[in-house]
Parts: C-alpha cells; structure tokens; sequence
C-alpha cells in the first residue's frame, strides 16, 4: 500500500504508527549511542597517542640537540679557540660559521658546503674553517701572536710593557687605541 505524505503522517500518529516508529527508533538511537561510545574512545586513544608522539618528538629534538652540541659546535668551538680566534668571538662566530656554510652532520662528522664558480664542493670541518679563515672578514677575529705598547700607568718602569694581546687586539680590531 502506498501513503501520501499526509497520510504517513496521520498514520503514525495512531497507536499502530507510533509504536512501529518508536520500535525503529529505539534501534536507531542504540546503534547512535553504540557508535558514540565507540568513537569517545577512540578519541581518547588518539588524543592518548597524539600526547605520547608529541613527548617522544620533544625528546628526540632535545636528543638530536644534545648530539649536534657534541658532534658539531663543540668541534667547531674548539677548533676555532686552537686556530686562535678571541674565545669572546668564538660563540657567536660558530653560529655564523654554521649557518654561512650550512654545517650539518654527516655519517657523525661535521661537514658544510661552499660554492666557487658555481660549483658546490663539500668540506669537512677542518676544511671549512680554514675557508673561513681567508676571508676578509675572519682578519679581525684572530688573536695577535704578540702585542706590545707603552703604558702611562702608574706601575710603568718605563720601555715597553707587555699588554694582554687578547685585550690589545680586540681594542685595535674596533678602531681603539690599544692601550686605555
């Protein structure tokens, strides 16, 4: 038998129509509150998840710093200090350093790029820094094998005396006199 819209309507409105709708609802509601159920917990396993991914991602990037510091700035740190760059300079000059020449890590050793001509050449670490180390600009990072001026302080016994040529070079590198 076929009912109108109208019909349909005034049908389930009587006993027989309203009992049949309420016995399809009520499978219809249970099915929704089984699906719910089901979908609550499986956002509280992903939310479980997605907390559990994000520590081990923190830890992996704390890893990976530490692992950087050790295979990579402390090398580079160092070779700058035995190169004999001011160790005031040495920090920021490593950062420079690593970014200019793109330091990264390969099989565990330090290893960066430099481009002549066009064509890109890959140094190890020893290598960058000697680069490095023509530049113009690296001139005025070096300490001075051996400084020497006159003092007008009061300790003076006259001659020369020796200055600190760490102090000595920094002053002269920005245009100071070298002594105060």
């Amino acid at each position: 038998m076929r009912m109108d819209i109208k019909e349909l309507e005034k049908w389930l409105e009587t006993p027989e129509g309203s009992s049949w709708l309420e016995a399809h609802k009520k499978g219809l509601l249970d099915k929704n509150a089984e699906l719910l159920e089901k979908v609550t917990k499986g956002n509280a396993e992903n939310k479980t998840l997605n907390e559990r991914i994000m520590n081990l991602e923190s830890d992996l990037h704390k890893e990976q710093g530490q692992l950087k510091e050790v295979l990579l700035s402390r090398p580079l740190a160092e070779k700058l200090k035995q190169k004999g760059v001011f160790e005031v300079l040495i920090p920021e000059l490593s950062k420079t350093i690593a970014e200019t020449y793109g330091l990264q890590l390969a099989n565990g050793n330090a290893a960066g790029k430099v481009t002549d001509n066009g064509k890109e050449t890959v140094l190890n670490l020893d290598q960058v820094i000697e680069h490095w180390a023509k530049l113009d600009q690296s001139k005025d990072c070096f300490k001075p094998q051996d400084v020497k001026t006159q003092s007008t302080s009061p300790d003076f016994k006259g001659g020369n005396a020796a200055v600190d040529p760490e102090w000595a070079a920094m002053r002269k590198g920005a245009g100071l006199p070298e002594k105060e």
